[in-house]
């Protein structure tokens, strides 16, 4: 298995590597502090390495150095030699390269600069890279021969979600856990019986996610790109940029050929519409039935609970009950509302204008339930 070690003292770019390393499939361990990291090398075997130049010594103190970083580079690079390739992550590579070339005369196999870059030379490239001159890319490529013979265009089938990847066509496309949250918003299907469409503002407001609509264009461009390689590589299919995840028009949504299905523990998959959560893996075990949903209620809020109560009357609930009872913001609303329904408890039906909110079956159980 593929791990890497993260050494970052910034919570959201800790947050944005972690999601770009779960979207290769590898494993990591984190570290936040020059101390912390030494703890994590003491005969730990990775990769390679993300390192963030500019970070304090110990935990809690407020004195990020540059000669921090480097000198745990110098450590690295010590240590584990050129079989674990480190990659400096600074945003003094933005004012020239000089920094990123010192690193790299230490030791460290490459540099980015922050903020990454989503086009071209992204930091998923960057990994990529590093690990295939230093012998560790082979695994996949040579356990997965190409099919021979001419290309077949792509004419549809199965996208199974699970937490960290999809299976396209019987092939595994790895994706972050914004995409995941993506996916699971575009799987539902309206009561025409068509996929949800929503716009990259509409799908930033219902995530709670404060990233714009490039940020949401970013994930998807990645998807796309993404998928497009692996049916290539693995089953000899071409498909382009809009062959599973269309847009334009009323926004970003699953084309009709699609059969979105949920993966499940013991791999079998069912329809996406038919189950509150897309996800009913080892991976993540949440489910909409009761047997998997656990007391999710214990971390209800109490806008949730009078939600809950409002459901239990027979209230087609809609954000703007919140927003009216309480005064809090629509995006606060929505994500309360699906954080409940990402639980299993309740779900959306209708259209995204006039649709409303339902207690689901496993939802009515829980609450019956707790009321005895």
């Amino acid at each position: 298995m593929t791990r890497a070690l993260i050494v970052e003292d910034d919570p959201r770019i800790m947050e944005t590597v972690i999601d770009v390393v779960e979207s290769l499939g590898h494993e990591h361990a984190t570290a936040s502090c020059q101390d912390d990291a030494r703890k994590l090398l003491n005969g730990q075997p990775y990769s390679y390495a993300l390192l963030d130049l500019e970070i304090p010594v110990k935990q809690g103190r407020n004195f990020p150095r540059i000669e921090n970083g480097i000198n745990l580079l110098r450590e690295l690079v010590h240590q584990y030699g050129k079989q674990t390739p480190v990659i400096v992550m600074t945003a003094h590579g933005n004012d020239g390269p000089h920094q990123g070339v010192d690193c790299m005369k230490m030791g460290a196999a490459d540099y980015i600069p922050k903020p990454f870059p989503i086009r071209g030379r992204t930091l998923d490239k960057a990994i990529l890279e590093a690990l295939e001159h230093s012998g560790q890319a082979g695994n996949r490529a040579t356990s997965t021969k190409r099919p021979s013979g001419s290309p077949r265009p792509f004419e549809g089938g199965r996208l199974v979600l699970f937490k960290r990847r999809v299976e396209i066509c019987g092939v595994d496309v790895p994706i972050s856990p914004a995409m995941h949250r993506i996916l699971t918003l575009l799987s539902e299907k309206r009561s025409n019986g068509k996929y949800a469409a929503y716009a990259g503002s509409d799908l930033m407001e219902m995530l709670g996610v404060d990233c714009g609509q490039n940020g949401i264009a970013s994930q998807v461009l990645e998807f796309r790109n993404k998928v497009g390689q692996r049916l290539l590589e693995e089953a000899n299919i071409t498909c382009s940029r809009t062959d599973v995840l269309n847009s334009g028009g009323p926004g970003y949504r699953l084309q009709e050929w699609i059969t979105a299905q949920v993966g499940t523990r013991a791999g079998n998959s069912a329809s996406a519409s038919e189950s509150s959560s897309v996800d009913d893996d080892p991976e993540n075990p949440v489910s909409a039935s009761m047997d998997f949903v656990g007391d999710e209620t214990d971390d209800l809020n109490d806008r949730q609970w009078w939600a809950i109560g409002q459901l239990q009357l027979g209230v087609q609930l809609q954000v703007r009950h919140l927003t009216e009872r309480f005064g809090c913001s629509s995006i606060t609303g929505k994500r309360d509302l699906l954080a409940l329904k990402s639980a299993g408890l309740v779900r959306f039906v209708g259209s995204p204008r006039a649709g409303h909110y339902q207690l689901t079956s496993a939802g009515k159980r829980q609450f019956a339930s707790r009321a005895r």
